[in-house]
């Protein structure tokens, strides 16, 4: 029972309890795969929609395992596609079930096969008695046709009955209920027993002058009375049909106007029904003998019969393809001269301990298959009854298949399947051995992440940052050749160097600047783009400051992101300033909850200005928190509410209180922009919160500016345009941050409903002096003109700056040459003084006009 939801295979396999048979569960395919490796079954129930390992990948991989090939696959599925009934008979499925399943309809269908593989284990013992049998019932026959001279020439003619056509079931049937109704001149109903508890009726067909209408229901009623003991008309003989044991069917016959049966027709019936009963079942029994050679013949496993001294006297088609390729060669020769050397003696020590002991055996061991080759084989040798000739059945099956696919397996569970590389789990078991060790050596962990890899997958699609990921693989494979160093893909994007037996800390970081630079120097060449590579390291050292697997590759994950967020092009050492650093942090994620709750957060505004004219244009609220003495800026308290899970709070704090401050200047004027988390709008309550806030400040939503980062729209747009354009009809704007910094700044033009961009302050801080800048600013402001949108620009720090963007066609602007963030206490006075300084500007007004209460900026 194959199913990765484990309530659904408990539920299913106690509905098949009932059985009487044994149940095996498996969660996926690949434990299903590693539980037929170990036993044989009779049915596999398998379902098609699985992580991992899906249930038609599964049943292919059984097929071709040769000694499955064969075995009945029932498909599960709770959702079938329009090809999958067809995919699932091509790869031999019995049946194909659509979840929620009936019970009643699995249960029947599985008992059905269960019953097909049992009735295959009683071919043998039914075999061997079916000669006695016959036998007797011929003694039998020939001793009443002695004592029964009087009717020899009606003997004479049912001895033929069972003759002709006995092999053939539904002629047998036909000729039984003929020949009846010639002899007894009555009609007759054979009722023969199939499967299901079901039963299948035979009539005889009636004269010219009478009505089948008629016949037939009186017959199948006088049958269906005897069955319930009641005495049948002295016109109906009825008799149960029992051979071997078992009830085979029932057999009638009647005379609706003719005479009672005598009692010499009677005892002529009651031999008659044993014969048909013997007859019926016999032809059952070569039905299944049939079916059960083409099994055999079928079968991919090698099947032998062998006599006491091991000669072969016959084999299937598999044993010939496997040893010779003729039957002609086989027959006759001894199963043990197909052993390997090295394995015959213990070949025919098992064939003799079979034929003492009567019991199956099973055992691995090296067969010579064609032209000597050798090959691994799984051999069961089984005893095959009391025949003189025939003692043992040799079934042998070619496990080369299994021995490769082990090995695929083993490799797999130790290696990434897209790189090839080691995976987590062989790297964990190297940093076992390591701690283990005591020979006082140094060992360097290098970590590496893939910088702007997602972008990469959003860009240009998945298979190409597949692409980009098995070349950094093999660049890293090849910078790195001594047998002491692991090379592993342990994460999307990550990838581990562990090289044992460095001499110093220092010489790990020259060797991981080395591998940096070997994978970094060339462009990698996709399908679909040409990449610069570019990966971030963090090294670690064992022995020095990490002492445990666990310290290690958290110190290395350490120095990889303080590298990330360097920028570093060199590998990046761990060092104890940077394990305090990342402490620190997770101190302040810690404490970020309680600083909302206390209020120990607070909000500062930094103006927009309209450059043209001095003007004040709006406001920019900004959340400030004060730790050891130092303003931590906006961007770090929300990372570390991000990381805290605190930006919902956080958020909805920030919004009240600005919202609160700019009503209470009372200038309409002014807009209000309210910088907004990627995770805060994703937050189903964040649109009625911000809606409640403006209505009970009773402000304009038009004043309202929401600025978001390009972050906002890496992840899913199908998550993120609903909740965007709700805010747009309801009156607020929208601004992107940064633009121009992130790669789908166009797309985000096409998809989001924004009314204002915001250059960002890296190409503000080089315009008034890089032509390469200027023309990416020139072209920025173009595209905003085209589609229609207004600009800002941040971080503006001088007048070289401030006068450039303005004869650009950027008038409005942010930044330290016109204020620091004011803090809320000091916001009402401050508007006012910008005002009065606008209407008498002395030298440097703009920016003595408003308070230096800050200046670690945004």
């Amino acid at each position: 029972m194959v199913d990765d939801d484990a309530r659904l295979r408990d539920l299913l396999c106690t509905v098949l309890t009932p059985l009487d048979c044994e149940l095996v569960q498996a969660g996926s395919g690949e434990e299903a795969l590693t539980a037929l490796l170990q036993r044989k079954v009779a049915v596999i129930v398998l379902d098609i929609n699985m992580p991992g390992m899906g249930g038609f990948e599964t049943a292919q991989l059984i097929r071709e395992a040769d000694e499955l090939a064969s075995t009945p696959i029932i498909f599960l599925t709770g959702q079938a596609d329009d090809g999958d009934p067809d995919r699932g008979y091509d790869l031999g499925a019995v049946d194909f079930l659509l979840k929620p399943v009936s019970a009643a309809v699995l249960y029947a269908k599985v008992k059905a096969l269960l019953e097909l593989d049992r009735s295959f284990a009683r071919l043998r013992m039914e075999a061997a008695e079916l000669h006695d049998q016959q036998l007797q019932i011929a003694r039998a026959a020939e001793s009443r046709q002695r004592d029964e001279l009087a009717l020899a020439r009606r003997r004479a003619r049912l001895a033929t009955i069972f003759t002709e056509g006995s092999l053939d079931l539904a002629a047998l049937e036909k000729t039984i209920v003929t020949e009846l109704s010639r002899i007894f001149s009555a009609e007759c109903l054979l009722r023969v027993a199939v499967a299901d508890n079901d039963w299948h009726d035979t009539f005889s067909d009636p004269e010219a002058d009478r009505t089948p209408e008629a016949v037939q229901p009186w017959l199948a009623a006088q049958l269906a009375g005897a069955v319930r003991g009641v005495t049948p008309h002295a016109a109906v003989l009825a008799e149960e049909l029992m051979a071997r044991g078992e009830r085979v069917g029932f057999l009638c016959v009647g005379r609706t106007d003719g005479p009672d049966f005598s009692e010499v027709e009677a005892a002529l019936f009651r031999g008659v029904s044993a014969a048909a009963a013997l007859a019926i079942s016999n032809a059952t029994l070569y039905r299944v003998q049939a079916e059960y050679a083409a099994v055999m013949q079928a079968t991919a496993d090698a099947i032998l019969a062998v006599d006491v001294s091991g000669v072969i006297r016959s084999c299937n088609k598999a044993a010939t393809a496997l040893f010779s390729g003729h039957a002609d060669t086989l027959i006759g020769r001894s199963i043990v001269e197909l052993a390997t050397d090295a394995h015959q003696d213990r070949l025919r020590e098992q064939l003799d301990l079979t034929l003492a002991t009567h019991r199956e055996v099973s055992m691995e061991m090296t067969f010579a298959a064609g032209s000597r080759r050798p090959v691994d084989v799984l051999i069961t040798l089984s005893p095959i009854g009391e025949s003189v000739d025939l003692h043992v059945a040799v079934v042998v099956h070619d496990l080369t298949e299994i021995k490769q696919a082990q090995m695929v397996i083993s490799h797999l569970a130790s290696h990434d399947p897209l790189t090839d590389l080691a995976n987590r789990r062989q790297l964990n078991e190297r940093l076992a051995e390591l701690s283990g060790r005591r020979d006082g050596k140094l060992a360097a962990l290098l970590y590496m992440d893939v910088n702007r890899f997602k972008a990469v997958n959003d860009t240009y699609g998945h298979d190409t940052g597949d692409e980009l990921l098995v070349e950094l693989a093999r660049r890293l494979r090849a910078a790195v050749r001594d047998d002491d160093t692991l090379v592993c893909r342990v994460g999307g994007d990550e990838f581990i160097i562990l090289i044992e037996g460095v001499p110093s800390p220092e010489a790990a970081a020259s060797a991981g600047t080395r591998i940096l630079e070997r994978v970094q120097s060339k462009l990698v060449h996709c399908k679909n783009a040409t990449l610069r590579p570019s990966l971030s390291m963090g090294i670690a050292c064992f022995g020095v400051s990490a002492h445990t697997p666990e310290e290690l590759l958290t110190q290395a994950d350490m120095a990889m992101f303080e590298a990330k967020k360097d920028r570093a092009a060199v590998g990046m050492l761990y060092t104890d300033q940077i394990g305090s650093r990342h402490h620190g942090k997770a101190h302040l994620r810690a404490e970020v909850s309680g600083a909302i709750v206390r209020s120990e957060l607070r909000v500062a505004y930094q103006p927009i200005v309209n450059a043209a004219n001095r003007s004040l244009f709006g406001l920019e609220a900004l959340v400030r928190w004060r730790v050891s003495e130092e303003d931590m800026p906006a961007r770090d308290i929300i990372a570390l509410a991000e990381s805290a899970g605190q930006i919902g709070p956080l958020g909805r704090w920030i919004v009240t209180r600005s919202l609160e401050d700019y009503a209470s200047l009372e200038r309409e004027d002014l807009k209000l922009h309210v910088n907004l988390s990627p995770v805060q709008v994703l937050d189903g309550s964040f649109l009625d919160h911000l809606i409640g806030a403006q209505r009970d400040a009773e402000i304009a939503a038009e004043n309202i500016c929401l600025e978001l980062t390009e972050r906002t729209f890496n992840g899913d747009l199908a998550q993120v345009q609903p909740v965007l354009y709700r805010a747009r009809d309801a009156g607020f704007r929208l601004a992107i941050q940064d633009f121009g910094v992130e790669h789908a700044s166009l797309a985000n033009l096409l998809h989001v409903p924004v009314d204002w961009l915001k250059i960002d302050r890296s190409f503000v801080a080089e315009v008034h002096r890089n032509e390469r800048v200027q023309r990416i600013v020139r072209s920025q402001i173009a595209l905003a003109a085209c589609m229609e949108v207004d600009l800002i620009a941040s971080g503006v720090e001088n007048k070289a700056q401030a006068e450039w963007l303005l004869d650009a066609g950027c008038s409005l602007q942010q930044g330290f040459l016109y204020s620091y963030p004011v803090e809320a206490s000091e916001l009402a006075a401050n508007v006012e003084g910008w005002e009065s300084d606008r209407a008498d500007p002395g030298p440097d007004s703009t920016k003595s006009a408003l308070t230096d209460i800050s200046r670690t900026g945004k």
